[in-house]
Protein backbone atom coordinates (compact mmCIF):
# COMPACT_ATOMS: atom_id res chain seq x y z
CA UNK A 1 0.00 0.00 0.00
CA UNK A 2 1.15 3.51 -0.72
CA UNK A 3 0.98 6.42 1.68
CA UNK A 4 -1.81 7.91 -0.44
CA UNK A 5 -3.83 4.69 -0.22
CA UNK A 6 -3.28 4.54 3.55
CA UNK A 7 -4.43 8.16 3.93
CA UNK A 8 -7.51 7.56 1.77
CA UNK A 9 -8.42 4.44 3.76
CA UNK A 10 -7.97 6.32 7.04
CA UNK A 11 -10.23 9.16 5.87
CA UNK A 12 -12.87 6.72 4.66
CA UNK A 13 -12.68 4.88 7.98
CA UNK A 14 -13.06 8.18 9.82
CA UNK A 15 -16.11 9.13 7.73
CA UNK A 16 -17.79 5.77 8.34
CA UNK A 17 -17.12 5.91 12.09
CA UNK A 18 -18.20 9.57 12.33
CA UNK A 19 -21.47 8.90 10.50
CA UNK A 20 -22.22 5.88 12.70
CA UNK A 21 -21.47 7.71 15.95
CA UNK A 22 -23.70 10.59 14.89
CA UNK A 23 -26.63 8.54 13.56
CA UNK A 24 -26.53 5.26 15.51
CA UNK A 25 -24.68 5.96 18.75
CA UNK A 26 -26.24 3.09 20.70
CA UNK A 27 -25.26 0.65 17.96
CA UNK A 28 -21.81 2.17 17.63
CA UNK A 29 -21.03 1.89 21.35
CA UNK A 30 -22.54 -1.60 21.52
CA UNK A 31 -20.13 -2.71 18.77
CA UNK A 32 -17.15 -0.66 19.97
CA UNK A 33 -14.25 -2.88 21.02
CA UNK A 34 -12.98 -2.25 24.53
CA UNK A 35 -9.40 -3.00 23.60
CA UNK A 36 -7.13 -2.65 20.61
CA UNK A 37 -4.99 0.27 21.59
CA UNK A 38 -5.44 4.01 21.65
CA UNK A 39 -4.23 4.73 18.11
CA UNK A 40 -7.55 4.52 16.28
CA UNK A 41 -9.64 6.50 18.78
CA UNK A 42 -6.85 9.06 19.19
CA UNK A 43 -6.72 9.61 15.42
CA UNK A 44 -10.50 10.02 15.38
CA UNK A 45 -10.25 12.56 18.20
CA UNK A 46 -7.42 14.42 16.47
CA UNK A 47 -9.40 14.77 13.23
CA UNK A 48 -12.46 16.05 15.12
CA UNK A 49 -10.34 18.49 17.14
CA UNK A 50 -8.58 19.70 13.98
CA UNK A 51 -11.92 20.30 12.22
CA UNK A 52 -13.17 22.26 15.24
CA UNK A 53 -9.95 24.28 15.44
CA UNK A 54 -10.02 25.05 11.70
CA UNK A 55 -13.61 26.22 12.03
CA UNK A 56 -12.56 28.55 14.84
CA UNK A 57 -9.72 29.82 12.65
CA UNK A 58 -12.23 30.64 9.90
CA UNK A 59 -14.37 32.59 12.36
CA UNK A 60 -11.50 34.85 13.38
CA UNK A 61 -9.81 33.13 16.28
CA UNK A 62 -6.43 33.32 14.56
CA UNK A 63 -3.60 30.81 14.46
CA UNK A 64 -3.00 31.08 18.21
CA UNK A 65 -6.66 30.22 18.81
CA UNK A 66 -6.40 27.30 16.39
CA UNK A 67 -3.46 25.81 18.30
CA UNK A 68 -4.95 26.43 21.74
CA UNK A 69 -8.34 24.95 20.81
CA UNK A 70 -6.79 21.90 19.18
CA UNK A 71 -4.39 21.16 22.04
CA UNK A 72 -7.00 21.87 24.71
CA UNK A 73 -9.54 19.50 23.14
CA UNK A 74 -7.04 16.65 22.83
CA UNK A 75 -5.55 17.11 26.31
CA UNK A 76 -9.02 17.49 27.86
CA UNK A 77 -10.05 14.17 26.30
CA UNK A 78 -7.17 12.32 27.96
CA UNK A 79 -7.59 14.05 31.32
CA UNK A 80 -11.37 13.75 31.17
CA UNK A 81 -11.19 10.04 30.37
CA UNK A 82 -8.89 9.47 33.33
CA UNK A 83 -11.23 11.30 35.70
CA UNK A 84 -14.31 9.60 34.23
CA UNK A 85 -12.62 6.24 34.81
CA UNK A 86 -11.82 7.03 38.43
CA UNK A 87 -15.29 8.41 39.18
CA UNK A 88 -17.09 5.52 37.48
CA UNK A 89 -14.95 2.85 39.14
CA UNK A 90 -14.75 4.28 42.64
CA UNK A 91 -18.18 5.83 43.07
CA UNK A 92 -20.47 3.85 40.79
CA UNK A 93 -18.93 0.38 40.49
CA UNK A 94 -17.93 0.91 36.87
CA UNK A 95 -16.02 -2.01 35.42
CA UNK A 96 -14.01 -0.44 32.59
CA UNK A 97 -10.48 0.85 32.69
CA UNK A 98 -8.91 3.83 31.00
CA UNK A 99 -8.79 2.47 27.44
CA UNK A 100 -12.53 1.78 26.98
CA UNK A 101 -13.36 5.07 28.70
CA UNK A 102 -10.96 6.98 26.47
CA UNK A 103 -12.51 5.30 23.42
CA UNK A 104 -15.92 6.61 24.56
CA UNK A 105 -14.58 10.14 25.03
CA UNK A 106 -12.69 10.12 21.73
CA UNK A 107 -15.66 8.95 19.67
CA UNK A 108 -18.01 11.27 21.56
CA UNK A 109 -15.96 14.10 20.05
CA UNK A 110 -17.75 13.54 16.72
CA UNK A 111 -20.26 16.40 17.09
CA UNK A 112 -17.51 18.74 18.29
CA UNK A 113 -16.55 19.37 14.68
CA UNK A 114 -19.44 21.87 14.85
CA UNK A 115 -18.45 23.68 18.07
CA UNK A 116 -17.35 26.71 16.10
CA UNK A 117 -20.71 27.17 14.34
CA UNK A 118 -22.79 29.92 15.98
CA UNK A 119 -25.92 28.59 17.73
CA UNK A 120 -24.99 25.02 16.74
CA UNK A 121 -21.96 24.79 19.04
CA UNK A 122 -23.97 24.42 22.28
CA UNK A 123 -26.13 21.73 20.67
CA UNK A 124 -23.00 19.89 19.52
CA UNK A 125 -21.60 20.04 23.05
CA UNK A 126 -24.88 18.71 24.48
CA UNK A 127 -24.93 15.87 21.94
CA UNK A 128 -21.32 15.06 22.80
CA UNK A 129 -22.32 14.82 26.49
CA UNK A 130 -25.20 12.52 25.53
CA UNK A 131 -22.75 10.33 23.60
CA UNK A 132 -20.46 10.13 26.61
CA UNK A 133 -23.37 9.03 28.79
CA UNK A 134 -24.36 6.32 26.28
CA UNK A 135 -20.78 5.14 25.97
CA UNK A 136 -20.22 5.08 29.74
CA UNK A 137 -23.36 2.99 30.21
CA UNK A 138 -22.02 0.40 27.80
CA UNK A 139 -18.32 0.47 28.69
CA UNK A 140 -18.77 0.55 32.47
CA UNK A 141 -21.99 -1.49 32.60
CA UNK A 142 -23.75 1.18 34.65
CA UNK A 143 -27.25 2.61 34.38
CA UNK A 144 -28.08 6.00 32.85
CA UNK A 145 -28.34 7.78 36.21
CA UNK A 146 -24.86 6.63 37.23
CA UNK A 147 -23.46 7.56 33.82
CA UNK A 148 -24.96 11.06 34.06
CA UNK A 149 -23.63 11.50 37.60
CA UNK A 150 -20.21 10.28 36.47
CA UNK A 151 -20.16 12.89 33.73
CA UNK A 152 -21.44 15.69 35.98
CA UNK A 153 -18.89 14.93 38.71
CA UNK A 154 -16.11 14.80 36.12
CA UNK A 155 -17.16 18.17 34.70
CA UNK A 156 -17.15 19.58 38.25
CA UNK A 157 -13.64 18.22 38.88
CA UNK A 158 -12.38 19.64 35.57
CA UNK A 159 -13.95 23.00 36.41
CA UNK A 160 -12.30 23.00 39.86
CA UNK A 161 -8.96 22.11 38.29
CA UNK A 162 -9.30 25.07 35.92
CA UNK A 163 -10.09 27.37 38.87
CA UNK A 164 -7.01 26.14 40.71
CA UNK A 165 -4.84 26.43 37.59
CA UNK A 166 -5.98 29.92 36.58
CA UNK A 167 -6.77 31.38 39.98
CA UNK A 168 -10.20 32.62 38.91
CA UNK A 169 -13.65 31.27 38.21
CA UNK A 170 -14.34 30.76 34.50
CA UNK A 171 -17.86 30.01 33.32
CA UNK A 172 -18.57 28.17 30.14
Amino acid sequence: MTAETDARAALEGFAVAWRRVMTDPAGFFADMPEAGGLREPTLFLVVCAAANALGHLLTGWGVYGLVVIFVAQVVAAFVGAAILTLVAQHLFEGRAGFEPTFRVVAYAAAPRVFLWVPFVGPLALAYSAYLIVLGLQRAHAIDAARAVLTLLLTVAVLWLLSVVRTGHVAWL
